[in-house]
């Protein structure tokens, strides 16, 4: 009977074990099942953006421009050669513009001659801003033309010529500002007076929020040097028959001042191309 008795325990304890271990299973099963509730939503994969655009010439032309006008004036002393001024006298007697322009342009290697510029490339109007009043080659005949006006006119120049140059109306800087664009390579138009007197302004108008004073003794040179020791700055002069000395900075700046600072940079960008 005691055997028996043993024998039943074993089986019922053997029972149990099953029982027991079905549970386990049971319960790691129940674990391994996926949970819904705890899906991850698999991430997007990156979009790759498409490559920009690389720069345009004017953008690089801006940038060029800006780093120059930033930069800090480290030199007292500095000339652009090859810098000659062409005679008003020999047939262009009002065209002080476009020869202050020729005098720039042949710097960078064009060899212009006298008419060139007037002849192929200078544009005409009724308004002294824009366009160029009269005929240039008559002292009594021609007026003038103001920074709007030139840039149009080196424009046609640039793209007739496919010109690695580019021009900025740098009106309003200051004449120390200037020497930067020098010490940099980029001569300057700069609208003075003939004989450095100080204007009479006879009539003004507005342009695109500045205002342009015409003056009778209205003169344009090509300012491309500087000396701050001796306070002189160099500038190829077209009135009479060429000049390109150095002059009194005090008194050159109190006229580009006056007039109301106006100035034009042609700038050489061969380099960005």
């Amino acid at each position: 009977m005691k055997r028996v008795f043993i024998l039943l325990l074993a089986a019922l304890t053997l029972a149990g074990c099953a029982k027991s271990v079905d549970s386990s299973a049971q319960a790691s099963a129940d674990s391994a099942t996926y949970d819904e509730s705890k899906r991850v939503e698999p991430t997007e994969e990156a979009v790759t953006e498409p490559p920009t655009e690389p720069p345009s010439l004017d953008e690089l032309a801006q940038q060029k421009y800006d780093r120059i006008l930033s930069s800090e004036l480290t030199t007292e002393f500095d000339v652009i050669d090859n810098v000659e001024p062409l005679g008003q006298l020999n047939g262009m007697q009002a065209g002080c513009e476009a020869l202050a322009l020729t005098a720039a342009l042949n710097h960078f290697g064009y060899g212009l001659d006298i008419d060139d510029i007037v002849d192929d490339y200078l544009v005409y109007g009724n308004d002294f801003v824009t366009g160029y009043v009269g005929d240039p080659h008559r002292f009594y005949d021609g007026a003038g033309i103001y920074p709007p006006g030139m840039l149009t006119t080196i424009w046609n120049f640039i793209d007739g010529n496919d010109a690695a140059l580019y021009p900025f109306d740098t009106t309003g800087l200051e004449l120390h500002d200037l020497y930067k664009f020098i010490h940099a390579g980029c001569p300057v138009l700069i609208w003075t007076t003939y004989d450095r007197s100080r204007p009479y302004i006879e009539q003004t108008r507005e342009y695109e929020g500045v205002t342009y004073p015409w003056y009778d003794t209205e003169h344009c040179v090509c300012l491309h040097g500087f000396h701050l020791p001796d306070n002189e700055v160099k500038v190829a002069d077209s009135w009479d028959y060429g000049k390109d000395d150095w002059e009194d900075a005090s008194r050159f700046e109190d006229i580009y001042d006056e007039v109301g600072r106006f100035s034009v940079v042609l700038m050489d960008v061969s380099d960005l191309k």
